[in-house]
C-alpha cells in the first residue's frame, strides 16, 4: 500500500495556509483525518484566530514509494 501525503489548504484570518501532512502521522488515515488533523494544528497554533477549511489535496507520496509496503504507526497513549 502506498503512502499517502496531503496538502491542506486552511485560511487563518484569510490568509491562506497550506499544511503538509502524509499517513505516517499516527492520527491520519485518509483525506478526513488529515483535514481534522491540519485543522485542530492551526487552532491550536492561533486559538484566537478564525480558521475556515479551503481544500484537500492527495497524492502518493514520492519519498516514500521506494520502500513499497510501509506499516502505520500505532497510537500509544501514556
Amino acid at each position: 500500500m502506498a503512502t499517502m501525503a496531503y496538502e491542506v489548504t486552511v485560511e487563518v484570518d484569510k490568509v491562506k495556509s497550506i499544511i503538509k501532512l502524509d499517513d505516517t502521522y499516527p492520527a491520519v488515515n485518509d483525506w478526513l483525518s488529515a483535514t481534522n488533523f491540519a485543522i485542530q494544528l492551526a487552532m491550536h497554533d492561533h486559538p484566537d484566530a478564525k480558521i475556515d477549511f479551503v481544500d484537500c489535496a492527495e497524492y502518493e507520496h514520492m519519498e516514500y514509494s521506494k520502500w513499497g509496503y510501509i506499516h502505520e504507526a500505532p497510537i500509544r497513549l501514556q
